[in-house]
């Protein structure tokens, strides 16, 4: 008798295929919860990405003057995303791009300010020399939900600079007033 209820408790542990359905039920809710708003926050992390690129990339460029003694020709070409920096040897030649980054899908740049009036959006180059002071630019990032990411360098102590709003050189410059207009 004893060994009947011994196999019948056996019988009885396994999972009906009714509890199965529930429970693939329940995780294809979660499911169905979860990626939408997991979907609606990638613009944002894209962006955070990428200003974190920038930041990486403008702090190399500075590096690579800095150890090299060497002039560096940094260019920004907002139309096609992408940032390049190139080493000038003491004739003026340039050499192969040291490094590049480009922007991830759905991050722009917007443009860098300050800027000539119109022209926020064009390649911009500028010189990075051994020991002399840094221009005070502002590369504007965006997303295609509207965040925006302002990344700089600061002139001074050379660190990194990430920022939701603009630098103060990009609100003073009548192009930044220009480009904010929808």
């Amino acid at each position: 008798m004893r060994m009947r209820s011994a196999t019948r408790r056996h019988a009885r542990a396994g999972v009906t295929l009714m509890e199965m359905l529930v429970v693939v039920v329940l995780i294809s809710l979660m499911v169905g919860i979860a990626v939408p708003s997991f979907q609606a926050g990638l613009p944002a992390i894209r962006l955070h990405t990428a200003s974190s690129s920038v930041a990486r990339f403008l702090s190399a460029a500075r590096n690579q003057v800095e150890r090299g003694q060497r002039p560096v020709v940094l260019r920004v070409i907002p139309e096609r995303g992408r940032l390049s920096f190139q080493s000038v040897d003491a004739v003026g030649t340039r050499e192969l791009v040291a490094q590049e980054v480009e922007m991830p899908d759905g991050v722009s740049i917007r443009g860098v300010f300050p800027a000539p009036a119109g022209m926020e959006r064009t390649a911009r180059e500028f010189v990075l020399f051994p020991g002399g002071g840094l221009p005070a630019f502002a590369v504007a990032l965006a997303n295609e939900r509207g965040g925006q990411r302002w990344v700089s360098l600061d002139p001074i102590t050379y660190v990194p600079l990430i920022a939701n709003a603009a630098p103060p050189a990009a609100i003073q410059s009548e192009d930044f007033r220009e480009a904010q207009r929808p």
